[in-house]
Parts: C-alpha cells; sequence; structure tokens
C-alpha cells in the first residue's frame, strides 16, 4: 500500500528524483530543495527565477548541481504530482553544519567578527528548521493546490548583521563586526556569506498566498538554537583559525 503523499528531504542525484517519479502513484510528492538560484546580485530569489537545466546530467555532480537537476528531472515530467518546497540555510538545535554554533562562538568570545562588507547588512538567506518543518506541513495539505509549483521558505528581512546583533543580545555582550571585502574573507570565517553575487534573501509572497506560510521571530528560533548551544558546546571546524581572524581584524 502506497503513502498519498510522500515527502523527501534526501535525493539529490537527478536518478534518484527518476525513481521515485517512475514507482510513486501518490497524490503528492514533496521535494524539498536548496541552492538552485542562479547568481541574483542583490536581487531577492523569487520561485521562477530558476529556469531547468538543459541537456542530460553527468557523472560526479555535487549536491547544489544534484538539486538543480532533480528540480529540472521533475519539471520535464507531463504530470508527476510534485510540489518543491525550497529553503536557504537552515539552523536549528542540533545543526549538523555547526555553521550557526561558528557566529554564537565568535560573539561569546567577545572578539570581532569579519563580515563581507559588500552584504552582511542585506537580507541573507537563512531560515529556521521549524519553519521549514511548517512549510512541508502545508505543502502535504491536499486542499490545497500546489501540484507542479515550488516555493520559498526562509526568514524574512533578516541579513546577517541582524543575526549577529541578536546572538549579542540573547548572550549579553557587545555585537563587534568588522567588514571587509568578500573575497578577502578567511574560509568559515563566515558561513552564511552572504556571498555578494547570490540573492538576498527569498521573495516569500508566493508562500503567503499559497500555502499560508509566515516566517517564525528570529528571537523564537535563536532561543531554542542557544539552549541547545550551551548544553552541547559544540565547535564549528573554522572557528581553530580564530586568532588569524582577529588579527585580520586589529584585535591582536
Amino acid at each position: 500500500m502506497q503513502p498519498d503523499v510522500l515527502l523527501d528531504l534526501a535525493c539529490y542525484l537527478p536518478s534518484q528524483v527518476e525513481a521515485v517519479t517512475r514507482t510513486f502513484k501518490g497524490e503528492r510528492y514533496i521535494f524539498v530543495s536548496t541552492g538552485v538560484y542562479p547568481n541574483l546580485n542583490g536581487k531577492p530569489a523569487r520561485e521562477e527565477d530558476f529556469v531547468p537545466l538543459e541537456g542530460e546530467p553527468t557523472g560526479g555532480l555535487d549536491y547544489l548541481e544534484g538539486k538543480r537537476w532533480c528540480e529540472t528531472m521533475l519539471a520535464r515530467t507531463s504530470d508527476f504530482p510534485w510540489t518543491v518546497v525550497r529553503p536557504p540555510a537552515i539552523f536549528g538545535p542540533a545543526d549538523w553544519t555547526l555553521r550557526i554554533a561558528a557566529y554564537i562562538q565568535r560573539v561569546a568570545d567577545g572578539g570581532p567578527l569579519l563580515v563581507p562588507a559588500e552584504s552582511y547588512e542585506r537580507q541573507a538567506g537563512l531560515a529556521w528548521v521549524k519553519d521549514i518543518g511548517f512549510a512541508c506541513a502545508l505543502a502535504c495539505d491536499l486542499r490545497k493546490d500546489t501540484t507542479r509549483k515550488a516555493y520559498n521558505a526562509a526568514f524574512e528581512g533578516v541579513s546577517l548583521r541582524d543575526l549577529i546583533e541578536a546572538i549579542a543580545r540573547v548572550l549579553g555582550v557587545p555585537a563587534r563586526m568588522h567588514p571587509i571585502p568578500f573575497a578577502d574573507l578567511p574560509p568559515d570565517a563566515s558561513p552564511y556569506g552572504p556571498d555578494p553575487r547570490r540573492s538576498a534573501g527569498y521573495d516569500l509572497d508566493k508562500a503567503r498566498r499559497e500555502l499560508g506560510f509566515e516566517p517564525s521571530a528570529l528571537e523564537d528560533a535563536l532561543a531554542e538554537t542557544l539552549a541547545w548551544f550551551r548544553v552541547a558546546r559544540p565547535s564549528h571546524p573554522g572557528y581553530a583559525n580564530r586568532a588569524a581572524e582577529l588579527a585580520m581584524a586589529g584585535a591582536v
């Protein structure tokens, strides 16, 4: 017996999605996808900014290229009932990437954070894990007509500066930032970027209108995430180079 709805958080190779399109006979396939948008040079990403790729996929695809090909394969189907949920970088408790921990650690040690001068004050591509779960639940609602449509899910109006300042407020310490050109940022000094070539966050108009999605407050996401951090005490690998970052900022 097949399920009516299949929520796919794992596939990132086009062959995997092709196998699903051959075998799944339910009413809706929800595919969670990220990193599919082209460089938008500071414009918010809208769902229609992704254009399916041409030709055929080759071997050795990385994660982001794989997601682009997965969405391309879905777009090439004629009547398969897919819906795509598109988050940017996701954080929350037990974030295995530890990217959010990289910022918490740097704020907590009191030293300045290296941030990209071109983009740290514009909207960043960030989302809370619970908001993505909420968006997926909305997309699973068969009463909504979401077939063969994609929806963004993210924070709205949250910049890297906003994130750092919110962490600092919770920790009760100053938010110290040292802007430098993005090209000069050391690896892993600012895991969320934002790369100035990329989009400035995600446009949520379509998700609001058709899904009923509304992002949570940044403070709610950070309260839960910082509670996890205080207990788990994780360390982002890039923090090992903190001394060199402080030297670049003139702090040592």
